[in-house]
């Protein structure tokens, strides 16, 4: 069996979420190299360094969610450590995961499971 890749990681960390009623997004961060009326262009498209793979916000409380995903064996970058803790300081549920097993364990105290109301 092949070693997940980190975008695979990802994908079934949003989908966990999704299921799980999480109201959450893929949080782009990159750039891009292309031409446009005959020049080289360079396009870079990030809201700030480090910020996590996946945002989100928690039913039924609405906090913030952050959550960066790595393939086993690899570590946030300091950026990356530091927006985590940005948020846990602000009060906001921030971590790093590498499968989905890691994400349940984390927001199960947290979550309810499908179909049960969060409400009391």
């Amino acid at each position: 069996m092949r070693e997940q890749k980190e975008a695979d990681i990802l994908r079934d960390c949003l989908t966990w979420l999704k299921l799980h009623g999480v109201f959450c997004w893929r949080q782009n961060q990159g750039a891009i190299a292309g031409e446009y009326n005959g020049k080289r262009r360079f396009l870079r498209f990030t809201s700030m360094a480090g910020v996590s793979d996946i945002l989100g916000v928690l039913p039924p409380t609405g906090r913030l969610l952050a959550i960066e995903c790595k393939r086993p064996g690899r570590k946030p970058t300091p950026e990356q450590e530091a927006f985590l803790d940005i948020v846990r300081h602000c009060g906001g549920v921030a971590f790093c995961v590498h499968s989905t097993i890691e994400l349940e364990e984390a927001l199960r105290a947290m979550i309810a499971p499908p179909g049960i109301s969060h409400t009391a």
